[in-house]
C-alpha cells in the first residue's frame, strides 16, 4: 500500500475529526470578528434609546475592540497554561454570556461594561482557537488549507455584520445584534465535546497542570 493511505513509521494518524473540528474554530473566528463589526449600524438606536452621548455611543464598538486586542496575547498565554479545550470552552461560555447581557442592558454603563467582558471573552477564544487549529494540523498542505478557511472566516465575518447588522436592528431591534450569539454559542458548546476527547494531564516542574498532547483537537 501506498503511504498515502498509511503514516509513516512511529507518526500518528492525522486525526479523523480534524475538518470537524476546523469548522467549529472557523465558526468561532467568524462569530468573533462579526461581533466586532455588527453594532456599527445598531450605534443611532443604541444611543437613542439607553442615552449615550455622540461620542460616548463610540465606546460600544471600541471598548469590545480596544480589550481584544490588547488581551490576545494574555489570551494565548493562558490556553498554554490552563488548556486548549478547558480556555475554548470558558471562553466560549464567558462570550454567550456577555452577549446576552449585552442585548439586556438598560443603562449605557452597563453596556460598555459588557462589551469589555465580551472582549476578554474573544481574547480568550481567538488564540486558543487558532492554537488547536496548529497543533491539529500538521505542516504543510492540510495546515495551510486550514489556515485559508480560517483566514476566510476572519474576513467573511466583518462583511457579514455590515450585511445582517442592519436587518437586525431594523426587524427586531438592537438588542438582536448581540442576542444572535447565543444561539452560536450554544451550538458551540453542544459541539465542542463531539470533537473532541478526555485530555490527559502531565505535571511541570513548576507543579502546573497543563493538558498532554492527544489524538483529541480540542485537548
Amino acid at each position: 500500500m501506498s503511504d498515502h493511505h498509511h503514516p509513516a513509521a512511529g507518526r500518528p494518524a492525522p486525526d479523523p475529526r480534524r475538518w470537524q473540528a476546523l469548522a467549529l474554530l472557523c465558526a468561532t473566528y467568524f462569530m468573533v470578528c462579526l461581533d466586532g463589526q455588527i453594532v456599527i449600524l445598531a450605534l443611532p438606536s443604541i444611543e437613542r434609546q439607553l442615552g449615550f452621548t455622540a461620542a460616548g455611543v463610540q465606546w460600544v464598538m471600541s471598548a469590545y475592540m480596544l480589550t481584544v486586542g490588547g488581551l490576545l496575547l494574555l489570551g494565548g498565554r493562558m490556553a498554554d497554561l490552563l488548556g486548549r479545550r478547558r480556555m475554548f470552552v470558558t471562553g466560549t461560555a464567558l462570550f454567550l454570556v456577555s452577549s446576552l447581557l449585552c442585548g439586556l442592558a438598560r443603562a449605557p454603563e452597563f453596556l460598555v461594561a459588557m462589551r469589555i467582558v465580551q472582549g476578554i471573552a474573544a481574547a480568550i477564544m481567538t488564540p486558543t482557537a487558532l492554537s488547536i487549529l496548529m497543533t491539529t494540523f500538521e505542516e504543510g498542505g492540510e495546515r495551510n488549507k486550514a489556515l485559508g478557511f480560517w483566514s476566510a472566516m476572519g474576513a467573511g465575518g466583518a462583511t457579514a455584520a455590515l450585511v445582517v447588522g442592519g436587518p437586525l436592528n431594523d426587524w427586531l431591534g438592537w438588542p438582536w445584534v448581540f442576542f444572535i450569539n447565543v444561539p452560536v454559542c450554544l451550538a458551540l458548546l453542544a459541539l465542542s465535546p463531539i470533537s473532541s476527547g478526555r485530555a490527559a494531564t502531565v505535571r511541570t516542574a513548576r507543579g502546573l497542570t497543563l493538558p498532554a498532547r492527544s489524538p483529541s483537537p480540542l485537548a
